[in-house]
């Protein structure tokens, strides 16, 4: 009876030892491919260092993921649009501070990204110098399930040539918004990439094969609007649902833009204005 007993015993311990040593592999790959930076979003310039990544970025979501639960219906019932922001109030030439870069350098997110006016309106430029910053805003008070539309506006000036958000050597697009709903674990984003395409179709949607890579929505295609400002609407909350088959949590992640052209070692060059969420 013992013995048996003791048998059982060092079963039970050899198994749980295998699914742990299981379990630590697998989480260690899933940290080491998730801190790998792809091509779009950081491409280090001649003979800098790239920075080590943060694990307790990774980690974080073993704490409360979000601390703050005020909902903007909470703050104010009768809220029908929320300004996420206009860049009135950025000095001219300047930086927006709440814009971080992701996966890259805030100092080399500066030279691509710039505060510029027009017709006493100011807004932000890009101008990729083939460094391909992503920036982006975080947004952990927004509930897409209240306020699901998302409006910007932007303006193609410089179209990459050939490019094909489908393809890694031709993946460039004149300017795209990021919205971030969702992240897993391990904090990997689940991403919804809206561009101006210089290739692909309107409507196309297409997700790279990768971790953590962006699900691209064309919403505009060629030259035709280049050099005019676009006024664009989107219900996020039906994007994500349709894109990732389930719904998006009550508190989001954010919003980011990029204009890149790395991948095709051409120009790329556009502008972003207005970002507002709004109810249904």
């Amino acid at each position: 009876m013992h013995r048996s007993v003791k048998t059982r015993s060092n079963m039970i311990s050899l198994f749980l030892s295998g699914a742990g040593l299981a379990l630590a592999g697998g989480l260690l790959w899933t940290i080491a491919t998730s801190m790998v930076p792809t091509k779009e979003d950081l491409r280090l310039l001649s003979g800098q260092t790239p920075e080590p990544p943060r694990l307790t970025r990774l980690f974080s979501p073993l704490m409360p993921a979000y601390a703050r639960t005020e909902l903007l219906q909470e703050n104010d019932p009768g809220l029908v649009s929320v300004a996420v922001d206009n860049f009135d109030d950025i000095p001219l030439g300047g930086f927006p501070a709440a814009w971080k870069a992701w996966r890259g350098d805030d100092d080399l997110a500066r030279n691509l990204y710039s505060i510029q006016e027009e017709d006493g309106n100011r807004y932000l430029r890009a101008e990729d110098d083939g460094t391909s910053i992503i920036i982006r805003k975080s947004m952990e008070e927004w509930n897409s399930r209240e306020y699901p539309i998302l409006s910007w506006r932007w303006r193609a000036r410089v179209l990459p040539e050939d490019g094909d958000e489908r393809i890694g050597s031709k993946n460039d697009s004149a300017v795209a918004v990021y919205v971030v709903l969702d992240q897993n674990f391990f904090r990997i984003p689940k991403t919804l990439k809206y561009v101006w395409s210089t290739t692909l179709p309107i409507g196309t949607r297409h997700r790279r094969d990768g971790i953590g890579r962006p699900n691209v929505i064309v919403l505009q295609s060629g030259a035709e609007k280049v050099g005019q400002w676009v006024t664009e609407s989107v219900n996020v909350y039906e994007d994500f649902v349709r894109t990732f088959g389930k719904a998006p949590p009550k508190s989001s992640v954010g919003i980011g833009v990029l204009t890149d052209g790395n991948a095709t070692h051409t120009d790329s060059q556009g502008d972003y204005d207005d970002f507002v969420i709004h109810l249904r």
